[in-house]
């Protein structure tokens, strides 16, 4: 398979490579059960570093579409296979639906026209939040969390014991997308949130100083991971970091020197008495957009 990288793009070359891989196996290029190319091999032929392959293929891997084995690498999953199977018959029923819609003298613009109206929507009394990871379920539900609507969180495996039957709305963050598409019942639907980019979440900031003392605090691991990552792109010396997790006993104790607070937004709710508290969204906007109105049609039927 050949695999196409722009430096130039605007999409980051690991984005660029996780869908070019994705389709590869989706069109049996990679069939299951066949080893993949080393992330050595990927990285000569894209004229890229190894660790950026390694990490794509370890995405691809939490999405249930390779596995990796000690010692031998890593392959295409049997639960790929499965995975395709479900993305073809759905294309199979797609088309079935279109013909009959055709047969009652409807054409496809009309047909779609039908589903997408608001009439039929089920009424939604409520957002369901599905994340397995408890402290970024904390912050999604704090986000979407409007006052107009409850929102409660339940993990992966809760949806996929059908423990949630009764919920008809659920939201995600979008690479759970393939682990989600195939477990939803019928009736059920999930909106698939955007992260914010970071050129949106650094919009409008200014740099700190040399000497400011920053702090990095959030309930959930990967936002002190992503935080520190950037800011030390940016130059920023790691001595002057002080990063915290707030299932840490002293976390507020070890920031109050701090001359910047960086945090997720439901942190900052907690930090009201401290200056110079900047806080991230995780939520990209229309993310938002979309599940407000999600709301308001359903509302309305």
């Amino acid at each position: 398979m050949k695999i196409w990288i722009s430096k130039n793009s605007e999409v980051p070359v690991s984005e660029q490579l996780v869908a070019q891989l994705t389709l590869g196996i989706a069109a049996n290029d990679f069939k299951v059960g066949e080893r993949m190319p080393s992330t050595q091999e990927i990285a000569r032929r894209c004229g890229i570093h190894a660790n950026t392959v390694g990490a794509v293929y370890r995405k691809l891997t939490d999405q249930d579409l390779l596995e990796f084995r000690p010692g031998s690498g890593f392959y295409v999953a049997e639960s790929a296979g499965r995975l395709i199977e479900g993305s073809r018959r759905l294309d199979e029923l797609i088309d079935n639906f279109f013909e009959a819609a055709a047969s009652l003298g409807f054409d496809r613009e009309g047909a779609i026209k039908r589903i997408k109206r608001p009439s039929s929507s089920r009424p939604t009394d409520g957002i369901v939040v599905i994340e397995s990871n408890d402290g970024l379920r904390d912050i999604l539900i704090h986000e979407i969390s409007d006052g107009s609507i409850s929102v409660s969180g339940a993990s992966l495996e809760e949806l996929a014991a059908g423990h949630l039957k009764k919920t008809s709305l659920f939201a995600a963050m979008f690479d759970e997308k393939p682990k989600i598409e195939p477990i939803l019942s019928e009736g059920q639907r999930c909106i698939y949130l955007k992260g914010r980019s970071v050129s949106a979440a650094m919009s409008g900031e200014t740099r700190p100083n040399p000497g400011d003392l920053i702090a990095v605090v959030s309930g959930w691991e990967g936002f002190l991971t992503f935080a520190r990552i950037m800011l030390l792109a940016a130059k920023i010396d790691p001595g002057n970091l002080i990063v915290r997790s707030t299932t840490e006993g002293d976390w507020e104790k070890a920031i109050r020197t701090s001359s910047l607070v960086i945090c997720d937004s439901l942190t900052a709710e907690s930090l009201d008495g401290h200056d110079h508290v900047r806080p991230f969204r995780i939520i990209a906007d229309e993310s938002i957009n979309e599940i407000q109105t999600s709301i308001r049609n359903s509302s309305a039927s």
